[in-house]
């Protein structure tokens, strides 16, 4: 059954179809929250690209806009480096080949030029390169993908260093309590993270997702989000919260306060476990990009993926296809 192309919103205004000749991208907002869950739960990706917090959450960073087209989610955004057009792969039925012949004319009538990027997965023993696939590869857009059972507890020998820090956590700040985030603790999860913030002021990537994550509190139970926080003695230590599409659990949010031994690996543990209980078809956690950054990659390798999510780089000048 195909997907309805002019979906109803609160504001009384509707996303309708883009003619075939021409794509008209508008900015995406909160309210096309529904818009997006739909797309996303029909085609589901291991990809945080489509997920409800990997767009919304990132939308005024990477400038995204949306389009629908052939009963599909066009996807649009802007790379804040050299501003360069970065178009996504359709959420849909529609042909990738068209679809790259569209993004080309599309392209050619604003006078712009871009990228369009398309995921694949690749285990990590099998180096990607740009030879290999023909295209030149976004490894800062490289997304890191974990078996859930591994998390649970950091189970085998590569995870030891881990186990060994969550078991210090669990040995030394007992009794702990794990609260499902709400609403209801959105006033305490924000003044965490606005401190949490104010100890990264330095980082401009951070400076930006904590006030992202701070606008997602807010009205937290309008998302679909999961997610919880651990308390000590009353205060929040920590919080971390995603969503879920088919069998993969995308961690967008983990905040904690490194004075406890442990936190992000208690925090990582608990939340695989509820996952697991409440999402029995999740087999993944996407705990998403490193963005470039050096210190993210070495954490995120740290916990040793089991997949990666590459992008290819396609190029929008028609008479390259």
């Amino acid at each position: 059954m195909a997907i309805s192309v002019a979906l109803r919103h609160d504001n009384n205004q509707s996303v309708t179809d883009s003619t075939a000749s021409e794509l008209r991208f508008r900015p995406v907002e909160f309210r096309d929250i529904p818009l997006l869950t739909e797309f996303f739960n029909r085609y589901p990706s291991r990809s945080c690209d489509f997920s409800v917090g990997g767009v919304l959450m990132w939308a005024d960073y990477f400038n995204y806009r949306i389009a629908i087209h052939e009963s599909s989610l066009l996807i649009a955004g802007t790379d804040p480096a050299d501003r360069k057009n970065i178009f996504y792969a359709p959420c849909g039925p529609l042909d990738f080949r068209n679809y790259r012949q569209l993004i080309s004319r599309h392209c050619s009538r604003i006078k712009a030029t871009g990228i369009i990027l398309e995921p694949f997965e690749s285990v990590p023993e099998t180096p990607v390169t740009a030879h290999d696939y023909e295209h030149e590869c976004a490894t800062c857009w490289k997304e890191y993908l974990y078996d859930i059972d591994r998390f649970t507890a950091f189970s085998g020998r590569k995870m030891e260093k881990k186990r060994n820090h969550l078991n210090f956590f669990i040995n030394n700040y007992s009794p702990f309590e794990t609260e499902i985030i709400s609403g209801k603790s959105a006033a305490e999860l924000i003044a965490f993270t606005i401190a949490f913030g104010d100890s990264h002021i330095d980082n401009p990537l951070a400076a930006y997702e904590c006030g992202a994550v701070t606008e997602v509190l807010r009205r937290f139970d309008d998302y679909p989000f999961f997610g919880l926080a651990l308390r000590i003695g009353g205060e929040i230590a920590g919080y971390t919260f995603g969503e879920k599409t088919g069998d993969t659990f995308f961690v967008h949010v983990e905040k904690g306060n490194i004075d406890f031994r442990g936190i992000y690996q208690a925090l990582a543990s608990r939340l695989a476990c509820e996952v697991k209980s409440r999402f029995p078809e999740v087999r993944y956690l996407n705990r998403e990009e490193d963005m470039g950054d050096e210190s993210l990659r070495r954490s995120k390798e740290s916990y040793h993926p089991t997949l990666f999510i590459n992008k290819r780089m396609l190029e929008t000048d028609i008479t390259k296809i």
